[in-house]
Parts: structure tokens; sequence; C-alpha cells
């Protein structure tokens, strides 16, 4: 997945503007704990100096579905993908943070996706086993293989990568809410 990434971004164009949009998660931001591990608390310091000027989003699809409290605390800047900072049609990165003490209910999406912990201490569950990470961990997903999280006391912040069919967003797997 890494060679994907680094061929998209080579091929990528560079922005002329981007428009800051603001989410209520980034009240948290104050309060993410820095790992003590130099190259994941470059990559956070560096997203945490950037982040209020970024394009904040959230999944459309999960709107009128997931709880107010749900939006109130999470959110994401897509950096490389479909409608980004930098347009890619195979390949999307982006940063992710969630609040403290959210779950995020069973999910799914076409494309692979690799995240990379930065903050906090998430927790993963995929076919039923349930783990645990750490800032430095990665947890990886094949295509359609459902997934949920659930976030410590802390806030939890996330660098995803998806190859593949990346154009669609992720769906609630049904029943899951």
């Amino acid at each position: 997945m890494v060679a994907d990434v680094l061929d998209a971004l080579d091929e990528a164009r560079s922005p002329m503007l981007v428009q800051a949009r603001y989410l209520p998660v980034l009240r948290h931001l104050d309060a993410v704990e820095l790992s003590g591990d130099a190259a994941v608390d470059a990559v956070l310091e560096e997203f945490l100096a950037l982040a209020p000027s970024l394009p904040w989003i959230q999944t459309a699809a999960y709107r009128g579905v997931l709880s107010q409290e749900f939006h109130d605390n999470y959110g994401y800047v897509q950096l490389v993908g479909p409608s980004s900072i930098v347009e890619h049609r195979s390949v999307r990165v982006g940063i992710a943070v969630w609040g403290p003490n959210l779950h995020y209910p069973s999910h799914h999406h076409e494309a692979e996706e690799l995240y990379h912990v930065l903050a906090g201490e998430p927790c993963f569950t995929t076919d039923g086993v349930r783990r645990t990470i750490e800032p430095g961990d990665a947890v990886h997903h094949a295509p359609w293989q459902p997934h949920q999280q659930d976030f410590g006391a802390t806030p939890t912040v996330l660098l995803y990568c998806w190859t593949g069919a990346v154009v669609a967003d992720a769906a609630l797997v049904e029943g899951a809410c």
C-alpha cells in the first residue's frame, strides 16, 4: 500500500487554495497527548499546528443516522483523494480525530485501509477480535471488512490510507447503530 500512496503523491497536483472549515471536534486538539515516539510526534505536531487552517469534513451518509454527540466529536481532513486538497482517484490519505469515550459503529468500505495511530489508544474490533493499539501501531482492513472503534479517555488522532476503490465513502453495516 505504501508504494501506491507514494506513487499517487508523485502524480498529484498541488492545491492552489485551501479554505479552512471548522468542526466542533477541533476543541479536542489542545488535549491531544504526544506519544514520546519522535517520528510519530513529528507528524502529530505538524498536523496540530496546521489543523485550524484545514478543510475539516465528515462522512455525509452519517448525517441523520449517527447521534449529534458523535458528529460533535469526530471529523477528518482528507489530504489526498477524490475532492481533496490534492486530487487523486485511487488513493486517499487523511488524518481523523475522535473525541474521548466515543463509539464508532461497525462500518465498511470497498477500499483497502491502513490506520496509523498518532495519538490516543483506540480499541479496534475486526472479525470479532478486539484489540487496543497505541501510537506508532497500525491496523489493516481488507476491502469490505467490517470494523468498529471505541475511543478512550483522551482524544484519538489516526492517519489513514486507502487504496483501490476510494471514491465511495465508508458505510455503516446494517444494524450497527
